[in-house]
C-alpha cells in the first residue's frame, strides 16, 4: 500500500511538473515541431549547417514521441536532404509517461553509447540533445524511408530474417557484455530510479490483477493467476535479472522498431534501452516477430545461434542455461503486451496487441514460462 501511495504522489508531483512546462515559452529545446526553426537547425547540426536555407514538414504523427519528417533547404541549386526529429510527444498523458520513466532522456543516451560506429545498424543520428533541467530531449535522425524496409507488427519473420536479427542482437551484447562503462558514461542505462519502480509496479498491479480487455479471451486462466507474481514478487524477478550478466539492451526489439537494408536487419526507437541480460531481448524479439508454429520449430536453433554470436565476439556462455533463461524470458513478452493491450487503443491499435498477446500466451505455454521463471527465483 506504502508503495502504491508513493507511486501516486510520484505521479501527481510529475503531471504538475509537465503541464507547468507546456505551459512555458520557448526552452533551450524545442519541444514541438512549431518550435522548430531554422537557426536551431543551423545550431544543432553544426559544422556546414551555416549552408541551411529552410526546412518543410513533409508529415508528422506522435505517440510516445512526437515524430517529424523535415525537408532542409541547402544551397540554392542543392537537393533539399530529409531529416527525422523525434520530440516530446503531443498527448498530455504521454508526455507524461515519457518523463516519468525518461523515455526520450534515455534513447538519447542510448544513441551516445552506441555512437559513429554501432555494433547493429541503427539509424545516423545527427543530434542528440538532453534538457535535464526540463527532463526534454530531442533527436535529430537519419530518414531511413527512402533506403530501408519496415514491417508491422502483425507480420512475422521467416526463418532467414529471424536469424538475422539473432546475429545483430549477437553482435550488440557481445559489444557490451559486463562493460565497465556501466559504471561510468553508461550509468543512467544501468540504474532505474524509485520512482521507476514504483511506477512499474503500479502499473502492473492496474493492469494484470483482474484482465478484462479486449484480449481477456485469448488468456486461460490459470496464466491470468499465475502472471499476478509480475507485482506480487516483483522484487525477486528484479534480483533474479540482474544477477544475470549484463548487456545494453534494446528491451523493445518488436518487428514494428525493427528495419531492413537489403537484408540487413537494424534496430528503431531506444526508449527502453538498458542495462539488463541479453536473452531477454532475443526472447522478446522472437516471441513477438516470429509467429509460433515457425518459431517453435526453429527457437532452439536461434538460442544456439545466439550463443554462437556472443563465441565470435568473444563471450563464452553455457548453451543450456542460455535456453533456461530463453524460456524464462517469454514473460517478459506477455507483460509487454498484456498491459499495451489492457491500456487499450492508447498504446497500440486493438488488432496489433491482439496479435502480441496471441504469440505471447502461446509462448509462456509452450515453455511453461511462469511455472519455470517461478522455479528460478
Amino acid at each position: 500500500m506504502l508503495n502504491a501511495t508513493l507511486g501516486l504522489a510520484g505521479i501527481a508531483r510529475e503531471t504538475i511538473r509537465t503541464g507547468l512546462e507546456r505551459t512555458r515559452g520557448r526552452g533551450r529545446l524545442p519541444r514541438r515541431a512549431e518550435e522548430l526553426t531554422t537557426e536551431w537547425l543551423r545550431s544543432a547540426l553544426g559544422q556546414g549547417a551555416d549552408m541551411i536555407r529552410g526546412f518543410r514538414v513533409l508529415d508528422a504523427d506522435s505517440g510516445t514521441a512526437a515524430r517529424v519528417r523535415i525537408a532542409v533547404d541547402g544551397e540554392a541549386g542543392t537537393t533539399a536532404r530529409t531529416l527525422f526529429v523525434k520530440l516530446a510527444p503531443r498527448d498530455f498523458s504521454q508526455h507524461v509517461l515519457l518523463n516519468l520513466f525518461g523515455l526520450g532522456v534515455r534513447e538519447v543516451l542510448a544513441y551516445r553509447a552506441l555512437g559513429d560506429r554501432p555494433p547493429v545498424r541503427v539509424p545516423r543520428c545527427h543530434f542528440g540533445g538532453i534538457d535535464a533541467a526540463e527532463r526534454g530531449s530531442v533527436l535529430i535522425l537519419e530518414d531511413l524511408s527512402g533506403a530501408a524496409r519496415f514491417r508491422t507488427v502483425r507480420e512475422s519473420l521467416d526463418e532467414t530474417e529471424a536469424f538475422a536479427v539473432v546475429d545483430a542482437l549477437a553482435g550488440l551484447h557481445s559489444t557490451y557484455w559486463e562493460s565497465a562503462r556501466f559504471g561510468t558514461d553508461l550509468a543512467p542505462l544501468a540504474r532505474r530510479t524509485t520512482a521507476e519502480i514504483r511506477l512499474g509496479n503500479l502499473i502492473r498491479r492496474a493492469f494484470l490483477r483482474d484482465i478484462k480487455g479486449h484480449t481477456a479471451d485469448l488468456i486461460p486462466a490459470h496464466i491470468k493467476k499465475q502472471c499476478r507474481m509480475f507485482y506480487e514478487r516483483d522484487d525477486e524477478i528484479d534480483d533474479f535479472w540482474a544477477a544475470q550478466p549484463h548487456t545494453l539492451t534494446h528491451g523493445d526489439p518488436h518487428l514494428g522498431n525493427l528495419f531492413f537494408v537489403g537484408a540487413e536487419p537494424g534496430l528503431l526507437d531506444w526508449q527502453i534501452a538498458r542495462a539488463g541480460a541479453g536473452i531477454r531481448d532475443v526472447a522478446y524479439f522472437a516471441c513477438a516477430s516470429v509467429e509460433p508454429e515457425l518459431l517453435r520449430r526453429i527457437e532452439r536453433e536461434l538460442v544456439g545461434r545466439y550463443a554462437d554470436g556472443l563465441a565470435a565476439g568473444g563471450v563464452a556462455v553455457d548453451p543450456d542455461r542460455l535456453w533456461t533463461g530463453y524460456r524464462a524470458a517469454t514473460t517478459e513478452l506477455f507483460l509487454a503486451a498484456v498491459c499495451t493491450a489492457e491500456a487499450g487503443d492508447r498504446m497500440q491499435p486493438l488488432a496489433v496487441s491482439r496479435v502480441g498477446v496471441e504469440r505471447a500466451v502461446a509462448a509462456v505455454e509452450a515453455h511453461d514460462g511462469f511455472d519455470l521463471l517461478s522455479s528460478l527465483l
